[in-house]
């Protein structure tokens, strides 16, 4: 049975073209290297007593570094198409920021090390995004093939974050930059050595040159198009950062009635969500693959007022953490449509001559979410003592944007 399963699998793997399984490969190395080191940094600076605000404003750099090179990478891969040159930068990089971060014990550096890896992310995302349709056939579509680069980003993040956690209990936590930089040269090595396999872009840009009537008559209409759906990933990309940042802060403090929790059960609670997103991102994103936008971003958003429903609700109860679990698994689904269909969704809605610049415009909501929503969600923290109203925003909103699903092409 399990030679059959395995056969299955194998199979599977392999009807994918083999350039698109090297970005997929590509992404799990990268997750990994990234899931230790975005999870665990705050604890090593915390450690070395940087103050909460030192630790923040680092993250805050890397946000503004991020959000710049965005725009130019976008830019360029409109222009060039040169997604493999960018991805190899981004390692570099990536590297240099390790580097940095892992011989830092003072503010400034710490701060060097948070702008060479925000400015890392900016170039990456939009390149490794672009991939993927890129990389696809008539047989492999894109809906499909971003089902199973995130399974692995997923999968990349929660493997990385556990074997973070083994080197916190051998007072070891800077191995998560070793691990980074071992994952970085893996990739550089990879895309290098088989960069001959990869799709050759120019035949995209001659597709491009047949079309220049339409490409003209629709210059600015594709970007009017995407701000429905930009709208919304806002809003996604804020909840993530909540959950990445507020939320591990509203089970330490605890709710209205609902007591605080030690630092090993929120870590246990965090990695519980973590291995969630792992399990359910493939089965989702691939039984959702040929269902329209509207629909998913209408059941994605659902999905989020169910979870904050019961979110909120657990401030009331002496075990509210139970109803937090509970709260995990539409949260958990709804993220898993999203990532993958938001991705694709902007492909689909821009013509192929902006499509860097639209995926770089979907990556920068990540960046601006970064960068505000934790700031103003720890406003009302301070405000209010408890996370209840932040939840509560983020109910209203959903509310709000579901009807806006159906102006999604």
């Amino acid at each position: 049975m399990n030679l059959v399963s395995t056969s299955i699998v194998s199979k599977y793997w392999e009807s994918f073209p083999v350039s698109l399984r090297l970005i997929i490969k590509a992404r799990l190395g990268t997750a990994i290297g990234a899931g230790g080191v975005l999870y665990l940094s705050p604890v090593i600076f915390n450690e070395i007593e940087f103050s909460a605000q030192q630790i923040g404003s680092g993250i805050s750099i890397a946000a503004f570094a991020g959000i710049a090179t965005r725009l130019g990478t976008g830019y360029l891969l409109d222009k060039k198409h040169i997604y493999l040159i960018a991805i190899n930068i981004a390692c570099l990089i990536t590297t240099i920021s390790d580097v940095i971060l892992f011989c830092s014990h003072n503010y400034l550096a710490y701060l060097s090390g948070e702008f060479f890896l925000g400015a890392a992310a900016g170039i990456y995302w939009p390149s490794v995004e672009l991939a993927v349709p890129l990389n696809c056939t008539n047989d492999i579509k894109s809906s499909e093939g971003y089902a199973i680069a995130r399974s692995a980003d997923a999968i990349g993040v929660t493997l990385g974050v556990f074997i973070g956690t083994i080197g916190t209990y051998f007072e070891f936590t800077r191995i998560i930059y070793f691990i980074d930089i071992t994952c970085m040269i893996y990739i550089f090595k990879t895309l290098k050595y088989n960069s001959k396999l990869f799709k050759n872009t120019n035949q995209s840009k001659s597709k491009i040159d047949q079309n220049s009537k339409y490409k003209k008559s629709i210059k600015f209409k594709w970007l009017f198009d995407l701000l429905p759906l930009l709208s919304i990933t806002i809003f996604v990309t804020g909840i993530m950062s909540l959950l990445q940042i507020i939320l591990p802060l509203d089970l330490a403090n605890g709710g209205i009635v609902r007591p605080s929790l030690t630092e090993q059960k929120v870590a246990v609670l965090v990695t519980i969500k973590l291995i969630l997103v792992s399990i359910f991102q493939w089965p989702v994103g691939y039984s959702l693959r040929n269902k329209n936008s509207s629909y998913k971003f209408r059941l994605c958003l659902i999905l989020f007022l169910i979870g904050f429903i019961f979110l909120s609700l657990s401030n009331f109860l002496i075990h509210g953490y139970l109803l937090i679990i509970t709260a995990f698994i539409p949260i958990t689904i709804a993220l898993c449509i999203f990532l993958p269909s938001a991705s694709d969704a902007i492909i689909k809605s821009t013509p192929i001559q902006y499509h860097g610049s639209a995926i770089a415009l979907y990556s920068q909501c990540f960046g601006i979410s970064s960068l505000t929503i934790p700031w103003m969600a720890g406003k009302l923290i301070d405000n209010y003592d408890t996370t209840f109203q932040v939840w509560l925003i983020v109910i209203f909103i959903s509310m709000i944007l579901i009807p806006i699903c159906k102006l999604i092409k």
